[in-house]
């Protein structure tokens, strides 16, 4: 049972720090385009095959819906704001999503349950430590995720508006930009081309106002930047005036925005090298200095520490 218990300690630990690190290192690699293989290319039929749902997602949802339907409040408006921002917006996101954080819970407890050798007062303070911080995790993967996707679409959204302003210095409207726009960099801006197409539906279905969909577009990503463009447009739009004025402005801002990110990050990679340079490094440099001196001071001090045998 000890064996037991340190083994699924060690699984536990092993489990937390890898859903740590894993946001960590996806958003260090985009950040830095740091690729171990390159990504496959899509053919035609892929594009258009979705792929199907897996038999554990299906049973991951099942169990999140029943979760749900008896616990209504483990749903929160955190969890929900964060797979909004993160690009799970569907009821089935929010059911898999619970369905998982379910699963793990009960795992881990039935583990902690059948572990004999613990106190009943230690299995049950370890019941409900377990359960809090398996409960709580997952959320800081998807904070992870949800950063990943913000910081991509801060990176495509100058672009985007550059090419908004040529298009409306080419005499289109706001609309008529943002669709074109949209056609337009599908493949250089993935992430903001879906959200501008989604833009353009809930204009054209639910009868928005451009602006107020832009707003609305940044509630969505949680994005601030885009829900300042927004709000300049709707000044804009209100005293009649062009709107590639705000655009421009809103660029430059933005291009000032990500150089001082780039500036900061660029301050800050002596601090994390200190670490690496103490652990890897100086052990390198040290060992051939002192390794003769320590051997020579351990000879010399060898007959004294011995009794002068």
């Amino acid at each position: 049972m000890d064996m037991m218990g340190g083994v699924m300690i060690f699984g536990i630990i092993m489990t937390i720090f890898l859903m740590v690190y894993a946001p960590i290192y996806q958003m260090n690699q985009d950040m830095y385009g740091v690729r171990i293989r390159p990504r496959k290319k899509l053919s035609a039929e892929d594009e258009v095959t979705k792929p199907k749902d897996s038999l554990i997602l299906v049973a991951m949802k099942a169990i999140g819906d029943q979760a749900i339907a008896t616990f209504p409040q483990i749903a929160d408006e955190r969890t929900r704001t964060l797979l909004m921002h993160a690009n799970y917006r569907s009821a089935a996101h929010l059911s898999t999503y619970i369905g998982i954080k379910t699963t793990l819970v009960t795992v881990l407890e039935l583990m902690i349950v059948l572990n004999g050798s613990m106190e009943i007062l230690v299995k049950v303070a370890a019941m409900i430590g377990a359960a809090f911080v398996t409960w709580m995790m997952p959320n800081f993967f998807l904070a992870g995720r949800v950063k990943k996707r913000q910081y991509l679409i801060i990176n495509e959204l100058p672009t985007t508006i550059d090419l908004m302003i040529v298009c409306a210095q080419a005499g289109l409207g706001l609309l008529m930009c943002i669709d074109k726009v949209q056609k337009e960099t599908r493949d250089t801006c993935p992430n903001l081309s879906a959200e501008l197409e989604q833009l353009i539906q809930d204009v054209k279905v639910f009868a928005k106002s451009v602006p107020n969909a832009l707003k609305d577009m940044g509630e969505r990503c949680g994005v601030e930047d885009i829900g300042a463009m927004a709000s300049a447009l709707i000044s804009a739009e209100s005293k009649g005036s062009d709107i590639s004025y705000p655009l421009r402005q809103q660029a430059i801002a933005l291009r000032d925005k990500l150089k001082r990110r780039k500036e900061e990050e660029a301050s800050k990679v002596p601090v994390k090298m200190v670490p690496v340079i103490m652990m890897f490094i100086m052990p390198l440099i040290l060992c051939p200095m002192l390794g003769p001196a320590i051997i020579t001071i351990m000879s010399a001090m060898g007959p004294m520490l011995g009794g002068g045998k």
